[in-house]
């Protein structure tokens, strides 16, 4: 982790919102240009989840793994 994370808590929180923001809107146009009509229910299921778990996924590594929470 950059040293800039360590030593600032806001920087690694901005960077936290910043990178989930720009995953959710890329991943949320990509979904609507291809988006299918008849697609089976499982489908719109699947791509649910790929769009919210790497958010999840990366403020846990960013706060829990990391040690982002401890002073």
């Amino acid at each position: 982790m950059p040293k800039i994370f360590k030593q600032n808590k806001f920087a690694l929180l901005g960077a936290n919102v910043l990178i989930i923001l720009l995953w959710i809107t890329i991943f949320s146009f990509l979904i609507n240009l291809l988006k299918i009509e008849n697609a089976p229910f499982y489908i719109y299921n699947v791509l649910f989840l790929i769009k919210f778990l790497p958010p999840i996924w990366i403020t846990w590594f960013f706060w829990i793994k990391r040690g982002g929470i401890q002073s």
